[in-house]
């Protein structure tokens, strides 16, 4: 019985080693190990990882660290055959140019067309591009807005239409402010009227006298003591109707010295018997003003006292607005 139980033991333990053998061999793999420099390691694996692999040599002892690297080709692929080494050594090992193509096949992408896709359209890139953008279409507005204000500036300066410059500025922006700023300044037609009846009343003064003639041609003379009738007779006052002095922009310079210089009556609080049946017309952006003085005065505006019947009615006209200024009885006609 008791050999029984000891053959039986042995039998167990057999197997057991067997089991056990069989589930070490991948590895405890034996044989030989070929490097790239000739050396040859016998064997048994005893370690692998990344950075390489240690060999139990059969003479005793292990061996160092080998990179994987180091070992031949014949060695690696051998090596890859152990299902738990070969993702370590797959990397290293040389393939084949029929194995090349076949992995480029599998990892090729093939991208499908998509349908009913749109293409999209290919600009060339050139200036009127570059001005389709909102930077460019700002930029055209302000430089149009410029061109429309010169022009009207320049209307204004030359005595023409403003609507038509600006209508034409549009059309031909730069051009027609250009054109219009080179062309002298157009006289009014109500000007040349009053030019030519003053040219005929000194014609019709020199028959009667020569210093009374060239008193009536300057109606009315500016002098030290202020805007005067020549002479003092009531028919001198009565031409007040028909005489009246023109002051244009473009032919004179609208600012404090000119008031101050050519209508210094204008200024008097009580005016003298020659302003006091005359009024200044002053001609401007905003509207017409028919004023009786000049309250107050800067460098770059002017008061006028109203002709209306209120005295504090006055108005602020700026020098830069002012078109024309015209000197004239007050029961004349414009």
């Amino acid at each position: 019985m008791c050999y029984q139980n000891a053959i039986m033991h042995r039998f167990h333990s057999i197997w057991l080693i067997a089991l056990l053998g069989g589930l070490l061999a991948p590895l405890t793999r034996a044989g030989e190990f070929k490097l790239t420099n000739g050396n040859l390691l016998r064997g048994e694996v005893a370690s692998a990882d990344e950075d390489g692999l240690v060999v139990k040599l059969d003479l005793g002892g292990f061996s160092k660290r080998e990179p994987w690297i180091n070992f031949s080709q014949e060695t690696l692929k051998d090596l890859a055959k152990d299902s738990k080494v070969a993702p370590l050594v797959e990397p290293f090992i040389e393939l084949e140019p029929e194995q090349i193509k076949a992995r480029e096949k599998q990892k090729e992408i093939v991208v499908k067309p998509v349908p009913n896709r749109l293409e999209r359209p290919t600009p060339k890139p050139n200036l009127a591009t570059a001005f389709l953008t909102p930077l460019g279409l700002t930029i055209l507005a302000m430089l149009m807005l410029a061109n429309l204000y010169a022009a009207w500036e320049i209307a204004l300066f030359r005595q023409q239409p403003v609507a038509l410059v600006c209508g034409l500025s549009v059309l031909f922006p730069g051009l027609v402010p250009l054109i219009f700023l080179s062309l002298p300044t157009r006289v009014v037609h109500a000007q040349a009227e009053g030019v030519a009846a003053e040219m005929a009343v000194a014609g019709s003064g020199d028959g009667h006298g020569g210093a009374k003639a060239k008193t009536t041609s300057t109606f009315p003379a500016a002098t030290a003591g202020g805007l005067s009738l020549a002479g003092g007779t009531k028919a001198e006052a009565g031409s007040a109707h028909t005489q009246a002095q023109n002051y244009t922009r473009g032919e004179f310079t609208f600012n404090r010295r000119f008031f101050e210089t050519k209508f210094p009556g204008f200024f008097r609080l009580v005016p003298s018997d020659a302003e006091k049946d005359l009024v200044m017309v002053i001609k401007a952006v905003r509207g017409e003003y028919v004023g009786k003085r000049i309250s107050r005065i800067s460098m770059n505006e002017m008061h006028l006292q109203l002709q209306s019947g209120n005295a504090s009615a006055e108005v602020m006209v700026p020098f830069v607005e002012i078109q024309s200024v015209q000197i004239r009885h007050k029961d004349a006609k414009a």
